[in-house]
């Protein structure tokens, strides 16, 4: 049984459907067998999750002489120690499987088709570069945009009320100890990006953001393990978010493994911007420690 299936071709498909191709995927018969007048195709082909977890790649094929047909579908397991390959090296390993190069199939076909890799479940890879002058901008109003999505998620009414302001994003960009990072995807585009200060062992993400539209994508935790990995020194790594970004708290807390420490509000206002609170709001204080058994002064 197959818990899931992802159709990479069908013979039968129509142009602008999902598996249509150009392509007739038709092959001489196989070597040594080969009569003339005898046609060879491959029906379809695509992969299969099973329903213990792994996977297959399924081909059928058939071929034809006159009024005879035949055939058959080949089902190939995929070796679990390849899924600790990258995926473009994972994808030149399972197009070897099922006869799909013998039917003209490619990596570039398997590349092409948007889902494949979340179906195996490889996570979108980032590079975080530092952020340039000329980007700053765009940077900024990404980063405005995505904090204000989170916003209006909760209030879904007409509030006008900037989440991000230019004075803290600038504020926060120009403190001592400030790197600013665009995370950079496989193909090129900025989908997110973060501020940090390191202050010795003290690391601060003052902000992390992910582009709207590729949220939930593993992105963000991406992101966070990157700026982890080179800063091994930091020891303990501190955030803000406001109370009603209820994404951000489950991310931190639930993905993250941070820990609310402090609640900052009109009555207890954080001292490093206590005008935050003109409306009354509320920011959790998150820490994480590398070392569970460290103590800080």
């Amino acid at each position: 049984m197959h818990k899931e299936k992802f159709m990479i071709y069908r013979r039968d498909a129509k142009k602008g459907e999902a598996t249509y191709s150009p392509k007739s995927h038709s092959a001489p018969h196989f070597e040594g067998h080969y009569i003339e007048g005898m046609e060879e195709w491959a029906s379809w082909y695509c992969f299969n999750k099973k329903d213990d977890g792994t996977y297959e790649a399924e081909l059928d094929e058939a071929w034809n002489e006159g009024s005879h047909y035949g055939g058959g579908t080949i089902n190939v397991d995929i070796p679990k120690e390849w899924f600790a390959l990258s995926y473009v090296d994972f994808l030149e390993h399972v197009i070897t499987l099922a006869a799909a190069k013998h039917y003209g199939f490619t990596v570039d076909d398997l590349k092409e088709r948007k889902g494949l890799k979340q179906f195996f479940g490889f996570k979108d890879s980032i590079n975080l570069i530092r952020l340039s002058e000329e980007h700053t901008i765009a940077f900024k109003e990404e980063m405005q945009e995505a904090f204000q999505h989170g916003f209006m998620a909760y209030y879904k009414d007409d509030n006008q009320w900037q989440v991000l302001p230019d004075k803290d994003f600038y504020q926060s960009l120009e403190a001592e100890g400030a790197e600013a990072y665009e995370a950079i995807s496989e193909d090129g585009q900025r989908v997110g990006g973060a501020i940090i200060t390191v202050n010795g062992v003290i690391g601060e993400l003052a902000f992390l953001y992910v582009k709207v539209g590729v949220q939930s994508k593993g992105i963000g935790q991406a992101i966070r393990k990157s700026i982890e990995a080179m800063h091994p020194e930091i020891e303990v790594w501190e955030t803000c978010t406001p109370y009603f970004d209820r994404r951000n708290i489950h991310f931190y807390i639930n993905r993250c493994g941070f820990h609310a420490v402090e609640f900052f509000n009109e009555h207890h206002p954080d001292p490093n911007m206590p005008e935050q609170f003109d409306q009354e709001d509320g920011l959790f204080k998150f820490e994480k420690k590398n070392d569970a058994d460290l103590h800080l002064p």
